[in-house]
């Protein structure tokens, strides 16, 4: 990941992973019937779960970057795991691991943040409105979704998604922006039956010894 910037690219992982506890949509009937169910089944459930392959492509730069993953998202509070970094989040603190500088940085949320990132439920309301939603197609197994941003300025292409028609469970996300970016999720394993256990979404000095911590709440 040498070109691809690594804290965009996170942000947008971040942001297709929690995509299932997030979609809301507007206009085309159809694709609001399969959102609606797929975001009910996920907010019901105790957790989302994702095991992810990501392959983001800079084409201004030609450049493209594989790589695995894990999110698990229960409300406001997330577990995220890639190769290059670790992000716990509770709620009221985010870890942010770097293994290869042995190297954990705390900050607090900003309660004025209304990023996905601050604060993950959020997404919710951020889908209300600001997009609009068609199906695209489908096949007998899936169906694909596309989200516009309605405010053409902003860099958002579309957020392609498509969904199995038997569990409504997401099967891959696009990501797509006029600069270039393309990041595209395929999720190998979706489950919707974890609970974590006390915690899970904060960072455990006691497993990670020789970590200098950086609090910078």
């Amino acid at each position: 990941m040498k070109k691809i910037c690594k804290m965009k690219l996170t942000r947008l992982i971040l942001l297709l992973a929690l995509l299932p506890v997030a979609v809301m949509a507007q206009k085309d009937p159809e694709a609001v019937k399969v959102l609606s169910e797929f975001s009910k089944k996920a907010a019901a459930a105790p957790s989302v779960r994702l095991d992810f392959d990501i392959v983001a492509y800079d084409s201004k730069e030609d450049d493209e970057t594989e790589m695995k993953g894990n999110a698990v998202i229960s409300g406001d509070k997330y577990r995220l795991t890639l190769p290059d970094n670790n992000i716990w989040a509770d709620g009221k603190a985010v870890w942010n691991y770097m293994p290869d500088a042995k190297e954990v940085t705390v900050t607090e949320p900003d309660p004025s943040d209304e990023s996905f990132m601050s604060k993950p439920s959020l997404l919710f309301s951020m889908y209300e409105k600001g997009y609009k939603v068609r199906l695209l197609e489908q096949n007998p197994t899936e169906w694909i979704i596309d989200l516009y941003p309605e405010d053409i300025r902003i860099n958002l292409v579309h957020i392609r998604l498509a969904i199995g028609k038997t569990l409504h469970d997401l099967r891959s996300a696009e990501y797509k922006t006029k600069d270039g970016m393309t990041v595209t999720l395929t999720v190998s394993k979706y489950d919707l039956s974890f609970r974590p256990p006390e915690g899970y979404f904060v960072f455990s000095p006691v497993d990670h010894k020789g970590v200098e911590v950086i609090d910078m709440r």
